[in-house]
């Protein structure tokens, strides 16, 4: 072969190559991180499945892709997830044991970890929506020498969780006015909250600051 033609084929080679790499690249896909509780399950996507370890990242056809994570012991947890080209998203998930020999599959430390992650965005989400809620969440608890203003469970709807009450612990009973002009001062008002009045001046224990 002439020298001629292996350039020529080396030529032809590289700009396959090259080309092949450009296509690859203008596929559409996305990617989505499994953070899941028991550290070993099954996922299901794109209609196969495999045994996967959490951590495991997944590549996706941009969209709404639904996700099944699945393992024996466990409630099956399906979640769509709605993802655009070139984007990395984080499916993080815990499943639902129903056995005691599962439960005890999420007491080791990632699994924790997972868990603990959990429970604090749905922490931050509820804060989130109460302050929406009630707005003067966002400035509780309102302290004074001679009142405390906080949040407290509602009297009127005591078997609803959503529902809460502002409580004004009076230390001194004639700064009931004052309490209230604080509230205002603040941009909000009484009239929007179910609102209780306790007279705490009984009570050295109660006092703001101990």
């Amino acid at each position: 072969m002439s020298r001629r033609s292996l350039l020529i084929i080396i030529i032809v080679a590289v700009v396959a190559l090259i080309a092949g790499l450009i296509a690859y690249s203008l596929i559409p896909r996305a990617s989505i991180l499994l953070s899941i509780a028991p550290e070993e399950f099954t996922v299901t996507y794109n209609g196969s499945s495999q045994n996967v370890n959490t951590g495991k990242k997944i590549t996706v056809t941009p969209g709404d892709v639904s996700v099944s994570i699945s393992r024996d012991g466990f409630e099956t947890s399906t979640k769509t997830v709605t993802i655009k080209n070139g984007e990395n998203q984080e499916l993080l998930l815990a499943l639902v044991p129903k056995t005691d020999a599962a439960r005890a599959l999420l007491e080791t430390e990632k699994s924790q970890q997972i868990i603990q992650r959990i429970a604090n965005i749905n922490m931050k989400n509820t804060t989130a929506q109460y302050v929406q809620d009630y707005p003067i969440f966002s400035v509780l608890p309102i302290k004074d020498k001679f009142y405390v203003i906080t949040s407290c469970e509602s009297r009127l709807y005591p078997n609803d969780k959503t529902k809460v009450a502002i409580c004004v612990n009076l230390f001194d009973m004639e700064a009931k006015q004052s309490a209230i002009e604080d509230i205002n001062r603040r941009g909000f008002s009484v009239d929007d909250y179910e609102i209780y009045y306790d007279d705490k001046s009984y009570d050295p224990s109660a006092q703001a600051g101990d």
